[in-house]
């Protein structure tokens, strides 16, 4: 008779439990871009539950019962379980404003470059430097009644005698080729790299190292990504060992 009641007794308080279903679903801030922590979940049959970091939640509900939310100690109103249409997504918005992890920035427009880019437009802005003349005889059309013979192209002569201005715009080539090739080792080897990869900071040993350990143009051009970055590090615990 004892064990009888003991197992009707058990079947009374299942009966609630086994009837129950989950109910999951997600809390926004007014804006319905800003997820919210914390938020007391609690339905009219006892259960109650939290939402985690990512504003979610899960609650096991009946049929009959309603549910509500409540941030900061205040409730909202109340939901009837038989209304929700999707058990599994069961989301609703605060009215309240809660500071965001991301904000949503303005529209811009991002232009690419790369090396290549630059160098040609490099080129383009000096073509009267890496495109100079550097003298010699040259024939033209000219007429011979123009009063000069065979078609002599007078400017070609005269440049042949522009021997300092030719030194000149030579070395002004060779710099603009070097001050383009710094600012490839510099897209690639600069502070903020060298700051991810080791420990040092800005200050004096940050300037000694990427001056000591600065690497060359053409050794740059053959290096990748990773080897480069295998390069720094080892380069970086050499220069603090050394220190």
């Amino acid at each position: 008779m004892k064990q009888f009641l003991l197992f009707c007794l058990t079947c009374l308080l299942l009966t609630p439990a086994l009837a129950q279903q989950p109910l999951s679903g997600t809390v926004y801030d007014s804006t319905r871009r800003n997820l919210v922590e914390g938020v007391q979940v609690l339905c009219t049959c006892g259960t109650m539950g939290f939402t985690d970091s990512t504003g979610a939640y899960t609650l096991y509900v009946g049929d009959e019962d309603s549910v509500f939310f409540v941030f900061r100690g205040k409730p909202t109103q109340l939901f009837a379980v038989s209304r929700i249409k999707d058990m599994n997504n069961f989301e609703i918005a605060l009215p309240l404003h809660v500071p965001g992890r991301y904000k949503q920035l303005k529209e811009i427009i991002v232009y690419g470059r790369n090396r290549r880019q630059d160098s040609i437009e490099n080129r383009l802005q000096y073509d009267k430097v890496f495109n100079y003349s550097r003298g010699g005889l040259r024939f033209s059309n000219s007429a011979p009644e123009s009063g000069f013979g065979a078609g002599l192209d007078l400017e070609a002569l005269i440049n042949v005698f522009r021997f300092r201005q030719n030194r000149s715009m030579a070395r002004f080539q060779q710099r603009l080729i070097r001050e383009e090739q710094d600012r490839y080792i510099d897209s690639r080897f600069n502070r903020t790299i060298v700051k991810r990869l080791t420990p040092l900071t800005d200050g004096p040993q940050l300037d000694a190292f990427l001056q000591q350990y600065r690497p060359e143009y053409e050794l740059l051009t053959q290096a990748l990504d990773i080897e480069l970055y295998m390069y720094i590090q080892a380069a970086a615990k050499e220069f603090l060992k050394g220190r």
